[in-house]
């Protein structure tokens, strides 16, 4: 699969060479800048064989600064490598490794890591001594292809001559203050739910200059607060380094609330970690396909303390679709709605509802997954219930199931509550449990605002509409009643007279019944 051409160990550096092996040129020594450059054969992966494959190189004591830069034939598109970094304590497999130091995917050609600074997508930190391992990602191959590498090492003697191209500046060091919530900024108060809850609007999928978006982290917080969301969560694609800059830009009472993510993005799926610890990163070098792997992945985020969720399941590009099939049942959450409503998000809801009736609880939740501002986050947003708005207690929210999304953040806005016919105490709202010990009639009231007139509400339960009626203009509850004798779950949809989505809820599930599980 692949094949490196050449040999080499920087150790060779302290000889005198006049005559470098042919494809490695050492560039001045005395000067204490290194190059090496070096080619490998990559071969087309197999069925069963891993798709990602290790270049190393040696770097010597007292490096401050490396600067690698790639190319190969791309053939059209038909060729694409992604590439990313290990550090000195890290090993040539695709087993968990410690010394990760950065993801670009395949957006850039070149990256550097320094002490101080790095490429957006890398992480700045000591350059230490020994093996350092590129990674190659193969996202597509068509066939047999040659890639090269420059890498350039620089030590302490000439750090100050660095220059660094406008392109490669890093973000990760800029520091900028974090603008606090005031009087008046948030018009649109979030509503109450009940018991000391209210609903907080926000954004769950966003990306940055650290892996495949052009916002800054200072854009979407400022974007968040023009939009009246709430909190967002950040999540580039397979990299950390966008951590300290939220660090350094919500401070802990900021509003929006800004937590921490990663889209875990594997060749066979993509996921999405939310409340990472600052520097949490979660492996994605799993195997399309493979199960295990995949629950590896769903462990390691509720070990660092975050929570899970399967990404655009039916997404169209390369790599996106979910091929992980019943591993969804370590998850806690499905993205069901990914930007504009569109035929992959029925396929999505479909899947969430099989999931469901499985018996499984599993929330769904919209995000925006925007990569810039022609692609506006909020649009669809998901509100969460909680007393604060705090990571812990959204958190919580997302996996107590007490969501409802929409289109945009402030319209339409949907009440969803069940109680049992005569009496007022028995009531549920989104994402609670009912339990009946006897056949019973159960009402469900639901309440649209800011809909179209030809807005439909449609009750759903265990994957089939049930109960379809016109949203009432004056913003008075509908009223549907339904006779329960057995488990199930029911949630509303809001959709216009195209059928497109307007707006949807997580179930309210019943048990029925005298043993609640």
């Amino acid at each position: 699969m692949i094949r490196t051409t050449y040999l080499f160990s920087l150790a060779l550096i302290c000889c005198c060479l006049t005559t470098p092996a042919s494809g490695i040129r050492v560039v001045d020594w005395t000067k204490q800048t290194v190059t090496i450059e070096r080619q490998v054969r990559i071969n087309p992966p197999g069925a069963a064989d891993s798709r990602y494959s290790y270049v190393s190189f040696d770097v010597p004591p007292r490096a401050v600064r490396i600067q690698i830069r790639y190319e190969y034939e791309r053939a059209n598109g038909a060729n694409t490598i992604d590439i990313g970094l290990l550090d000195s304590r890290s090993t040539d497999s695709d087993n968990p490794t410690q010394g990760f130091r950065g993801w670009s995917g395949g957006r850039r050609p070149e990256f550097f890591v320094s002490r101080n600074e790095a490429t957006p997508g890398y992480v700045p930190g000591e350059i230490g001594a020994g093996t350092w391992r590129i990674i190659l990602g193969l996202y597509r191959v068509s066939a047999g292809m040659d890639i090269s590498f420059k890498i350039e090492i620089q030590t302490e003697e000439n750090e100050a001559s660095v220059e660094i191209p406008e392109s490669q500046t890093s973000l990760a060091s800029t520091k900028y203050a974090a603008q606090r919530l005031t009087d008046g900024l948030n018009q649109n108060k979030p509503e109450p739910v009940s018991n000391g809850q209210r609903w907080w609007r926000g954004d769950l999928h966003m990306h940055t200059v650290h892996s495949d978006g052009d916002w800054t982290t200072s854009e979407l917080v400022h974007a968040a607060r023009k939009s009246e969301l709430d909190f967002i969560c950040i999540t580039d694609h397979n990299t950390p380094s966008h951590h300290a800059e939220i660090d350094n830009s919500s401070g802990d009472k900021g509003w929006p609330l800004v937590m921490r993510g990663e889209e875990i993005t594997t060749y066979g799926g993509h996921t999405n970690a939310w409340g990472l610890p600052s520097g949490g990163w979660i492996d994605f070098r799993v195997h399309p396909g493979s199960a295990p792997g995949i629950m590896k992945t769903v462990a390691q985020a509720h070990s660092l303390g975050a929570l899970i969720s399967i990404n655009h399941p039916f997404g169209l590009c390369s790599g996106c679709s979910w091929s992980y099939g019943n591993a969804a049942k370590g998850f806690d959450a499905i993205e069901v709605w990914n930007g504009d409503w569109d035929q992959t998000d029925e396929l999505a809801l479909g899947m969430w509802d099989k999931v469901l009736q499985s018996g499984r609880h599993i929330t769904g939740i919209a995000s925006s997954d925007s990569h810039r501002a022609t692609n506006p986050i909020g649009q669809p947003t998901s509100h969460v219930a909680a007393r604060n708005l705090s990571q812990p207690e959204v958190l919580e929210g997302i996996k107590q199931g007490r969501v409802y999304l929409t289109s945009t953040v402030n319209r339409p806005m949907i009440s969803f509550e069940a109680r049992r016919a005569g009496t007022r105490e028995l009531r549920a709202t989104i994402g609670d449990r009912m339990r009946l010990n006897t056949r019973s009639v159960v009402r469900f009231f639901v309440t649209v605002e800011s809909a179209p007139p030809d807005a439909t509400i449609s009750l759903i339960s265990n994957g089939q509409v049930v109960r379809s009626l016109l949203a009432k203009a004056n913003g008075e509850p509908s009223v549907i009643e339904i006779t329960c004798n057995q488990d199930a779950y029911f949630r509303v949809e809001v959709r216009d007279g195209v059928r497109k989505m307007l707006a949807l809820t997580n179930p309210i599930y019943i048990k029925y019944g005298s043993r609640l599980s």
